[in-house]
């Protein structure tokens, strides 16, 4: 007798001591060992405490009858996959029916041969270790291949990580194609890899149909599925005609609770359509694959989602204008005469205007961006009095983009000064200079916040502006601060040597104003001289 067949016990379950008896010597002389009890009751409690290799149950018993007794055996987890051998009567027809319906194995009749009985007993067995043996299989391959996969190191870029995690997943040979998708916000779904997969028309960093990527999002959200897209119906599915059939197994990928993306995974052997054993492997392969993508991919992926979901709210701004102009007054400290108006910008959502410029700048929008703020400014700034120069707010990399902002220019009809930002570094001064003479005649240049951020000196020096606007950090509490008095009194003598005037910002106090004119600060801006306001007003 085979070891591994016999390696635990056959449980008999009769209520007839003579039946019972004769069972167990049966199999016992063929070398099972064997274990006897006399209720459906008793067989319950062996069985949730030890191990049995096949369970032998006559059907009619008193108390529990034994299609009771197999129905319990079903529920439970350890058992659902245990041989059970029904024992009946010859006119028990429709009573085997049920036992086989409700999940029996097999059965023999009363009377039986002890042969029969041995040898169905043996069929069961094999049959089982043949099972435990594809099933320890699939198990060391899926390890095998979880460990290659943990053992990838994330590459520069989520395509270059999901290529290796498709790779690997099609090398193992049972799956007739690996995909990884990733959905990146406002209904958009991208393949980041594929291999062998042509259902979908999946091609890499193509985004899919809005349709079809709103059906698989929202089958996403439901957690894991088989796709079959050779059923009726298919030719209409969002984004079809596809090129073949297929059966999919697809697995959500998530990172901290947001859904990130999908492995998809071809069940299907060539040339034909899976079977329901190729079909649960295929699915329980993609959950667990799934979850070691999620690890390897996950922060990049949620970085990069949250990346085009403010990609997509910048998009809104600028398409919708969620934005207005504002203007303040520039005065000339001598006299308190506006001499110009610096344009600014407000968002309708309130967030802070250097935040959100960064934020473009970050997303390269931020060209888009200055573009379309600087034409609102632009045209409604014909509403300001005639005769003041507009100061408006430009990146280095603007002026040094080209044509779209000499065009813009053009259409200002007053005296104009572009204000640079200090915020972005110059690497080509003579070039940064070379643009701004090229893009309106008459053009004046501030260089902003001087003291602050890359607009040293030596900037100024670089760019010979007309204006320096003095950073409001040297404005506040400068009434009563030698060192800040003095420092004002440097740039202002500096500001008169290089040929330029010196505005001071920030300015909120009559206090402040007062210290500035004995300083001969030449212009200044502030809440107490003019807050921004629309043209209009």
């Amino acid at each position: 007798m085979n070891e591994k067949l016999a390696a635990a016990p056959v449980l008999v379950v009769d209520d007839d001591r003579a039946d019972r008896f004769l069972l167990a010597t049966s199999l016992s002389t063929a070398g099972f060992e064997t274990v006897e009890v006399s209720s459906g009751r008793r067989a319950l409690e062996l069985l949730a405490h030890g191990t049995f290799a096949a369970v032998l149950l006559d059907l009619n018993m008193p108390g529990m009858s034994g299609l009771e007794v197999l129905e319990a055996i079903r529920t439970q987890r350890a058992t659902r996959t245990l041989p059970v051998i029904l024992v009946t009567a010859q006119d028990e027809v429709a009573d085997r029916v049920k036992g086989l319906s409700a999940g029996a194995t097999d059965y023999i009749v009363k009377p039986f041969e002890a042969d029969e009985l041995v040898a169905r007993v043996t069929a069961q067995l094999r049959g089982q270790a043949a099972w435990a043996d594809v099933v320890e299989s699939h198990l060391r391959e899926r390890a095998a291949i979880a460990s290659a996969l943990c053992q990838l190191k994330p590459e520069a870029s989520p395509e270059t990580t999901a290529a290796l995690i498709c790779e690997q997943l099609q090398a193992q040979g049972n799956l007739s194609g690996v995909a990884l998708l990733a959905f990146l916000g406002d209904g958009v779904a991208v393949p980041l890899a594929a291999t062998e997969l042509s259902t979908w028309n999946l091609t890499p960093n193509r985004p899919l149909p809005r349709s079809l990527a709103a059906y698989i999002h929202d089958r996403a959200l439901h957690g894991p599925w088989i796709e079959r897209l050779d059923v009726e119906g298919a030719s209409t599915f969002p984004g079809g005609p596809f090129p073949d059939s297929g059966t999919l197994a697809c697995a959500p990928m998530h990172r901290d609770g947001q859904l990130l993306g999908i492995l998809l995974l071809g069940a299907d052997p060539p040339g034909g359509r899976a079977a329901a054993a190729e079909v649960g492997r295929a699915l329980s392969e993609a959950i667990d694959f799934g979850g070691i993508a999620s690890g390897l991919l996950g922060l990049t992926l949620l970085e990069r989602s949250e990346r085009e979901g403010r990609r997509a709210v910048l998009d809104d701004i600028i398409r919708n204008g969620a934005f207005r102009p504002v203007y303040q007054p520039i005065v000339r400290l001598a006299d308190d005469e506006i001499v110009g108006y610096e344009a600014l910008t407000r968002f309708d959502d309130g967030i802070r205007p250097d935040l959100r410029f960064a934020e473009a700048s970050g997303l390269h929008l931020g060209i888009d961006l200055e573009l379309a703020t600087l034409a609102a400014t632009i045209y409604e700034s014909q509403a300001l009095p005639e005769g003041q120069f507009l100061s408006l707010n430009v990146s280095p990399a603007l002026v040094m983009a080209g044509p779209p902002l000499p065009s813009l220019l053009e259409t200002v009809d007053r005296p104009l000064v572009l204000e640079l930002t200090e915020h972005d570094p110059v690497d080509d001064y003579p070039a940064l200079r070379a643009a701004l003479d090229g893009l309106a005649p008459d053009l004046q240049v501030s260089v902003d916040d001087a003291g602050a951020g890359f607009a040293s000196l030596s900037h100024v020096l670089a760019l010979r502006p007309q204006f320096m606007k003095l950073d409001q950090s040297w404005v506040a509490g400068i009434e009563s601060d030698p060192a800040r008095q003095a420092l004002v009194a440097g740039l202002d003598h500096f500001a008169e040597a290089t040929g330029c005037l010196l505005i001071a910002e920030g300015i909120e106090t009559t206090l402040q104003l007062d210290m500035l004119r004995s300083l001969d600060v030449d212009l200044g801006q502030g809440f107490l001289l003019g807050r921004p306001a629309p043209a209009l007003a």
